[in-house]
Order: structure tokens, then sequence, then C-alpha cells
């Protein structure tokens, strides 16, 4: 059997049948990237004439971080240097470093959604989709001899994805600053068609590079395990009585006032006892709590309940780990009966502050005990 996963929400403790994928699948992702140097993806920096103007980030990760922004934009570009992977990959490595602490959040929901919606503005006809990144190259070029790279006529083609090709092969091969031929998918002649580069491969995957999950997948990764179920909560209960719409906690309420064991004289409840009754149970939750349409839903009751923040995926069931007061004992039952005046199933009335108990109960016990004296 699979261990279980008990993750702290700050005094509670949340019980998952198995891990969280996504901060790991972002950790390898993440590692992979950096392991891929500037000189291996052929992108260590622009060159004039075999000299190199500037310095690229030095590994994969770094590149994408600095895609688009001012000081890595390519020369003539129609991206601004104010758009790009450079805010987004920050925002996504605080995200899974500092805030996610092991338990997702609903909280967290329009975080990754937000994450989603601007990785997919890299993907189709964006301008910042690396697919679609252009390079200009001659359509015919010497491909043997002294002339070996020089146009052919001057009609020129695009070429997309990775600079390079065949072309820059054929011109830079056994020159100062040549950095390699790169792999036929990485670049094509189409700008709709399957070039996969590197920086491509980063965001979506499925490369020679990046062979499994691409950032994009990742997040909505984690999109999807917002779903994942609370196989239960233990939480310290700061407003049990919050829990009142809670079907199993509710009937429990209702049992221990059917229980005469849990009453001492004239019909007041031991709340000691009572309170101390919940711990080391597991009450199981329903979709909805009763109440009414208006009546919030299972999860958002037992975080009020608990004082902690919402946790995202249905919970199935909840314990506490610690008694409450005789006071929020008292709080809970009235919130329970939901009226002033409750008669016990042995006849006498609930006795307890904040409840009342009949005038006539109280003169038939005086008559009762001047009837017994006279007896005696």
């Amino acid at each position: 059997m699979a261990k279980k996963a008990n993750k702290k929400l700050m005094d509670a403790t949340v019980e998952y049948s198995t891990e969280f994928e996504f901060k790991k699948e972002y950790e390898d992702w993440k590692r992979a990237c950096g392991s891929h140097s500037a000189e291996k993806i052929m992108s260590v920096g622009r060159t004039v004439k075999g000299e190199r103007q500037r310095k690229n980030p030095p590994n994969l990760y770094a590149q994408l971080e600095e895609h688009v922004t001012t000081a890595f934009i390519r020369p003539k570009s129609s991206n601004t240097g104010t758009d790009g992977t450079f805010k987004l990959l920050q925002d996504i490595d605080k995200f899974m470093l500092e805030q996610y602490k092991g338990v997702l959040l609903e909280a967290h929901r329009p975080k990754l959604l937000s994450f989603k919606d601007k990785l997919e503005k890299f993907d189709g006809k964006s301008t910042l989709n690396p697919r679609r990144l252009y390079f200009t190259r001659p359509t015919n070029w010497e491909e043997r001899g002294k002339k070996k790279g020089q146009a052919i006529g001057k009609e020129t083609e695009k070429i997309y994805g990775h600079y390079a090709d065949e072309y820059y092969e054929a011109k830079y091969k056994g020159k100062k600053g040549y950095q390699g031929k790169a792999p036929r998918s990485w670049y094509s002649t189409d700008i709709d068609g399957p070039q996969n580069p590197p920086l491509a491969q980063a965001l979506f995957g499925k490369g020679d590079l990046i062979t499994g999950k691409g950032l994009i997948d990742i997040i909505n990764l984690a999109i999807e395990e917002l779903e994942k179920p609370i196989d239960n909560i233990e939480i310290v209960p700061k407003r049990p009585s919050s829990l009142s719409p809670i079907s199993s906690f509710r009937k429990h309420v209702q049992s221990l006032l059917r229980n005469k064991a849990m009453f001492g004289k004239n019909g007041k409840p031991r709340l000691n006892s009572m309170a101390q009754s919940f711990v080391g149970m597991t009450f199981v939750v329903g979709q909805k709590a009763t109440g009414g349409k208006r009546m919030a839903s299972p999860n958002k009751i037992i975080a009020f309940a608990a004082q902690v923040t919402e946790p995202s995926g249905d919970i199935k069931t909840f314990s506490l780990s610690k008694p409450f007061g005789a006071g929020a004992m008292a709080s809970l039952i009235k919130k329970v009966i939901g009226k002033d005046t409750y008669k016990l199933r042995w006849g006498e009335y609930l006795n307890m502050k904040g409840m009342k108990v009949p005038q006539k109960e109280k003169e038939d016990k005086v008559q009762k005990s001047w009837v017994e004296y006279l007896w005696r």
C-alpha cells in the first residue's frame, strides 16, 4: 500500500493518498533546462564578422528567462522587449519555491490559471512563439568550392525556429565564431512547420533536449492537481459551532443529546465530557452542507472553523486534534438545536446558560418536593 502524504497547513494536518507530482516535475524540468549550455543549443551570442558582440545567458533556462527582454532582443524584431517569459518565469519560480508549501490552496487557483493563460500566449501565431522566430537566408547558395556559402541571385527566404541551418553551415563552418549546425528538427522553412527549437522545447517539451513535459504541461498538471481530493484534514477547532452544517458532525451532537449519561441532574449537560467525545472521531464530509442553498461549501466551513486557509480539492473526512471548551460546546449545541427550549427524550429540558426551562416544569418539581416532605 502506498504511503500517505501528510502535509502541514498552519496548525492543521492535511492527508493525501499520494504526493503532488507537479513540484517534482518542475524541479526536474528546471534542472534539465539548466543542463543544456548556450554552446549546446548554439546560442552563445551574436557575432559580427566572427567577433562576439554580446554574450548570451549561459544555459537554456537562463535564456528562456531572458526571452525577448530589451537586453537580448534581436535587431529589427517587432517585439518591444516589454513582454516575454522573463516576467513569467520569475513569478512561476517564486510560486514553486516560496508560495507553495506542500498543500495546494484555493487561493492558488487564479494564479495558476493566470500562468497558463500567459504561457499560451507564446504558442500559436504569437510573435513571441519561439517556433515562429525567423531568420533570412538566400533561396540558393553555392554548396561547394571556394565560393561555398555565397548567395546565388538575390532571392531570399525565411527560416523559422533556429538560424544554424544548412546555409549557416555552408557559409561559416571553419570560420571564427561558427557555432555548429542545429538538428533538422529545430528549424523549418514553413512558419507552421514541425520545428521545435530549444526555447520552444523548454516551454512545450516533446523534443530532443526536453523530452518530457514542458513548462506549460507542468502548469497544466498543477491545475489538474488542484482537484486532488483530501483524504482527511485534522484540525484544531477554533470555532466548532461553525461545523454544525456538516451532517456527520451535526449527527454526533444530536446523539450526545440523546445520551442520558452525558447529563447530570435537572437536564444539565456535562459539557466537557461532550466536547472530549469528538477527539478521535472521523467525520465524513458530503458534497453539500445542510442549511439551504446559501450555505458555504464544506471546504470553506471547515477552513473557517479551523481558521486556516482553504485547501483546494474536496475534503473527504475531517477530525479534531484537540478538544474544545465547555463554552464552545454549549454554543455548538445551541447552533444545532436552533431554539432556546429543548426537551430531552427522558422528559427533562436541556438546562444550560441561554436555554429556557419551562416554568410549569419548575412548579411541578417544587410541588412534588413538598408532597415527598409530607410523606416522610
